[in-house]
């Protein structure tokens, strides 16, 4: 079991979904991924998420304690 990161900065663009998609080839069935954006960035998530939708995962989201950072955790379904 692994578990992944990625941060993205506050504009996603080409290069962050291409880096996603390089990150899910990889995840196997007992792995993780932890997803990161500023709070502030949490409106463009609908692409992310659709993007783990179609590609088999399942997420979760959520805010956290510190209230400037916003993360997705996405595992594969099996």
């Amino acid at each position: 079991m692994s578990d992944y990161r990625i941060n993205f900065g506050t504009t996603i663009g080409p290069a962050d979904i291409n880096k996603l998609y390089g990150m899910l080839e990889i995840i196997g069935d007992n792995d993780s991924l932890n997803i990161v954006l500023e709070s502030a960035d949490a409106h463009q998530t609908d692409r992310i998420m659709k993007i783990l939708d179609d590609n088999d995962f399942y997420a979760t989201t959520k805010g956290s304690n510190d209230g400037y950072h916003y993360n997705i955790t996405a595992r594969r379904r099996t």
